[in-house]
Formats: C-alpha cells, sequence, structure tokens
C-alpha cells in the first residue's frame, strides 16, 4: 500500500487546516475535526474538543506524519500520520 504524501499544509486563520496531496487532491479539515480525529492516548477517551478550537503550530514529525497544537488549551501530543490524514480525508468527502 502507497502512503500519499502531502505537497503543501496550510493553516487558515488557525480554523482549518488544507492539505494537497501529491495526487492534487485537496482535503480541508477544520480544527475541531482535527482534534475530535487526535489519536492520542488522552483523546481517544476524551469528551469532543470545545467550541473554540484552533491551530496554533503545526510541524512535520519525520517524513510520515504531522503534529498539531491546538488552542487555546495548548494541546500537542497526537501524531497524525500521513495516512491517517488522507483516510479522514476521504470519510468527510
Amino acid at each position: 500500500m502507497t502512503v500519499e504524501v502531502p505537497k503543501r499544509i496550510e493553516v487558515d486563520d488557525r480554523a482549518a487546516m488544507t492539505i494537497t496531496w501529491e495526487d492534487d487532491r485537496v482535503d480541508r479539515f477544520s480544527a475541531a475535526v482535527l482534534r475530535a480525529a487526535c489519536p492520542c492516548a488522552g483523546c481517544r477517551e476524551v469528551a469532543p474538543a470545545a467550541r473554540g478550537t484552533s491551530i496554533d503550530a503545526v510541524h512535520l514529525v519525520g517524513n510520515y506524519a504531522i503534529g498539531v497544537t491546538f488552542g487555546p488549551d495548548g494541546h500537542a501530543t497526537g501524531i497524525y500520520p500521513f495516512d491517517l490524514l488522507h483516510s479522514l480525508g476521504t470519510e468527510l468527502a
């Protein structure tokens, strides 16, 4: 299985993130959707993110994932592998 890799990742006014994939597919994720899909151990057992969730920062994790820092609480422990983001985009389409 080939994992799609982003060509470009953009944060839109801290409210959403847009990913353009190598195959030119474009997915847009709101901050709330990303936070609700956070794969970290703590988030899998916590209620959905509150309104006002923002994307404060995005950074690459190796060559397979991104890390996201959310506001207003500073949550930053979730690592989003590219295959997870690609499949999440397919689910939301």
